[in-house]
Order: structure tokens, then C-alpha cells, then sequence
């Protein structure tokens, strides 16, 4: 289907990362259609956004050569760092826009994001201790006769304290109610598959949103369960590719994702009335 699977020496070949479970969690259709190149993913302010400020904060935090942590600097020189990398990133970025979704101008993205940004740098920074930045995993999750399947990821950071420790810079809290947070510890597939990749039992996530810049957090526990499910998921996600007959997916329209707003492939799915028109005469 594209580079990520593939057969080679009679076996298939697979790589997934968990932002591929999610995809196929909403809609394996709207998946197949943009792994497929059949349909262009949108590149969105709002998500640009959220890179813009990844972005920023992994320059500031990085452990330098020859030290195993990252050395924490509250000062006014760090903290123009911070702001400077952030418009950077944002000089890089903005142009690869292909649809304003939550903002429509730079200058509200910059706004925005200055304020995240200020949040994260009051309330997450001073209790940090890095020793791991941008960490790449990939790890092979189980091989057969049949398929040799991978897991693949990068982490935001490891840290001496709190472990595995991920940035979301969302325009609303992900984490707002115990509906929410429960949500997160059953179904989440980034802890379970970052905890399986790295033998640890627990990820942070920090969340800096809305106009305002709060911040909430949420640490979720992973174990041999989670990660014998992950198995048994990524098992049928990778059947389900090896299908290479299958003209269509499985559709999902349950939820916000399938709407002209959001899914790039509206226009050749749901969207598309002209199957029905034909079909009616």
C-alpha cells in the first residue's frame, strides 16, 4: 500500500506508529484513502500550530553532548529563546498551510501560541529534569511465517522523575473531565505503545490549551494487558492492509471527524452523492 508495508523474502512487512491506530480508530477508510495517496491529508493551522510549539520547546530542553540532563534556566536569555524559536518555527511552518481551520492568520497563531507557550514555560519547565529529547523508537513487536511487524514513534521526553513525558498544545483540554481522563487510561494507544517500546510503566501528558494558555495533566499506567491487546490490534490492523483486494474500508461516520470541515476525502465519500443519484436513476 505505501512504503510502510510491503512484502519482501514472502513475508509482509509492516511499520506502524500509534498515530496510525488512531487513524484507523476513526475511519479506516479515511486512512486507506490518504495512506493510499488517493486523497491529500490537510496540512491545518490549528495542527501546525501544535508543531510550531513542539518545536520551540524541544530547542530549549535539549540535553547538550556530554551531559546526561538537561541543565533548567529560568531566566529572561532562556525565555527570549523560547519565544524566538517559537516565531522561527512559525517562519518555516505557516507556508505549508493548506487549510485554516481553528485560525485564520498568522498573527492569531502567533498570538496563541506565545500564550501556550508562556504556560508551559511557568508551570511545566521549572520541574523538569531531561535526559532524553525527541527520543526515536523502533522496535519490532512480534514476526511470523506470515508478517514481521514494527512499532515506530518518537518521544517528546524521557525524564529522570516522571518518565515518559508528552506536549499537546490543543485549542481545548483533552483532559477536562473524569469522562475524558478515563477515556485516556482505557483506549490511549500512544502510552501503551511508547511504554511497550521503552519497558516503562507510566506517561504524562502535559496540555497547554485554549486562548488563555491553562494547563492540565494526566498521567496514564500501562501494563502486560495493554500491551498484549497492542499486539493482538496491530495483528488485525496489518491483516486487514495484507487485504490488498479490498476496494473499500470499513466506514466510520460516528463522530466529528467525518464532516466537510474535517475529512479531507468528504468530497469521494460522504460527502459524494453521485453513487446515490446513479443508483436511484
Amino acid at each position: 500500500m505505501n512504503e510502510e508495508h510491503y512484502i519482501e523474502d514472502g513475508r509482509w512487512h509492516h511499520t506502524w506508529h500509534q498515530s496510525d491506530l488512531k487513524a484507523l480508530d476513526m475511519c479506516p477508510e479515511r486512512a486507506r484513502l490518504i495512506w493510499s495517496g488517493e486523497v491529500a491529508d490537510w496540512e491545518g493551522a490549528a495542527s501546525t500550530l501544535g508543531t510550531a510549539c513542539h518545536n520551540a520547546v524541544e530547542y530549549i530542553i535539549t540535553v547538550p553532548d556530554g551531559l546526561m540532563a538537561a541543565p533548567i534556566h529560568l531566566c529572561d536569555e532562556t525565555y527570549t529563546a523560547l519565544h524566538e524559536r517559537f516565531v522561527h518555527e512559525l517562519d518555516d511552518l505557516v507556508p505549508t498551510i493548506t487549510k485554516w481551520d481553528k485560525f485564520k492568520s498568522r498573527s492569531a497563531m502567533e498570538k496563541t501560541g506565545a500564550t501556550r507557550l508562556d504556560s508551559w514555560y511557568e508551570q511545566v519547565y521549572p520541574s523538569l529534569t531531561p535526559i532524553g529529547v525527541e527520543v526515536d523508537f523502533n522496535e519490532l513487536l512480534f514476526e511470523d511465517d506470515e508478517r514481521v511487524v514494527r512499532m515506530t514513534g518518537r518521544i517528546d521526553l524521557i525524564d529522570s522523575n516522571m518518565g515518559l513525558v508528552d506536549w499537546k498544545f490543543p485549542g481545548r483540554d483533552y483532559f477536562k473531565t473524569d469522562f475524558q481522563k478515563s477515556d485516556y487510561r482505557k483506549w490511549d494507544p500512544q502510552s501503551t505503545t511508547y511504554c511497550w517500546a521503552t519497558g516503562r510503566k507510566t506517561m504524562t501528558f502535559y496540555c497547554m490549551y485554549g486562548a488563555s494558555g491553562e494547563v492540565s495533566s494526566l498521567t496514564v499506567e500501562r501494563g502486560e494487558q495493554d500491551f498484549q491487546f497492542l499486539r493482538r490490534k496491530v495483528e488485525a490492523a496489518s491483516r486487514l492492509v495484507e487485504q490488498s483486494s479490498l476496494k473499500v474500508w470499513p466506514l466510520n461516520d460516528a463522530g466529528w471527524w467525518c464532516s466537510e470541515k474535517w475529512a479531507p476525502c468528504w468530497s469521494v465519500c460522504k460527502g459524494n452523492t453521485t453513487a446515490s443519484e446513479d443508483a436511484n436513476g
